[in-house]
């Protein structure tokens, strides 16, 4: 009987891990499109380091500054209006757990 509930409890654990892995490889594939002008994850890129960036701040600062605003105002505009916001905060929450440099 034990041996039953350890495999219970170990599939489970497994398939939380699974999805946890799956929602970070999800935000990373969206977030890609930010690496041409951010830099690969975030970093060194010709713009703002969007690494380390609190989940909260990007996602006031796309929903608010870059959503709300003519599609003409900045190339940011369109790019951010471009997601659903479930996929702006995948994106927002994969840059938040990088390091800062």
């Amino acid at each position: 009987m034990r041996t039953r509930v350890g495999w219970v409890v170990l599939a489970g654990s497994l398939l939380t891990q699974s999805a946890t892995a799956q929602v970070v490889n999800e935000g990373r594939l969206l977030a890609s499109g930010c690496f041409q002008c951010h830099g690969t994850s975030g970093l060194k890129g010709g713009f703002g380091t969007l690494a380390g960036v609190s989940k909260e701040d990007m996602l006031n600062k796309l929903n608010n500054d870059m959503r709300s605003k003519d599609a003409r105002s900045s190339i940011m505009n369109p790019h951010a209006r471009g997601y659903t916001s479930y996929q702006l905060s995948l994106i927002a929450d994969y840059f938040s757990k990088l390091p800062k440099p």
